[in-house]
């Protein structure tokens, strides 16, 4: 189903939220955007499907780790991230598309740029499609599904501590 106008500059001034949060390090006002049955994919494989049964995922994360996950970084002791990686991303190409009376899914790619200040020091690019699926709550859009698809998924990864 199509969306109006009102709609897709709704959900792309959200996704633009979800993402500076994100890119600041700002996780329990990101955490707030996610609905209580999140769920946040980074599968390994473009193509990959839900659920991911016995295949191996970079992230799978449920509500409950998705918490966790806020709260071991909040905590400013996750050496991987003292200090926090400086990021920006991009999101564009947005497919958006009304699944029911009050939920999205959205199609965007991505880049996001992470500099690695507490190690390296390098730029470390992180090219994706993502997916989004959105949930209208009486206090507004939350996120009850999270995908992102790496385009170098199937190589090995550097560790990705934080909000991809």
């Amino acid at each position: 189903m199509n969306v109006s106008v009102e709609e897709r500059l709704e959900i792309e001034e959200f996704l633009a939220l979800e993402a500076r949060l994100a890119d600041e390090s700002r996780y329990s006002e990101w955490e707030a955007l996610v609905d209580d049955d999140m769920i946040y994919w980074v599968p390994t494989a473009e193509g990959a499907v839900l659920p991911p049964g016995d295949k191996i995922s970079i992230i799978f994360d449920n509500r409950s780790r998705v918490a966790t996950r806020m709260r071991q970084l909040n905590t400013g002791k996750r050496h991987s991230q003292v200090p926090a990686s400086p990021m920006v991303r991009t999101q564009t190409n947005f497919q958006i598309e009304a699944t029911g009376a009050d939920t999205y899914t959205i199609f965007c790619t991505q880049i996001l740029y992470e500099y690695r200040i507490q190690s390296t020091r390098e730029t470390v690019t992180w090219p994706a499609r993502v997916e989004y699926r959105l949930r209208r709550h009486a206090d507004g859009l939350k996120i009850s599904f999270k995908g992102v698809y790496l385009v170098s998924a199937s190589d090995a990864l550097p560790g990705l501590p934080f909000i991809i």
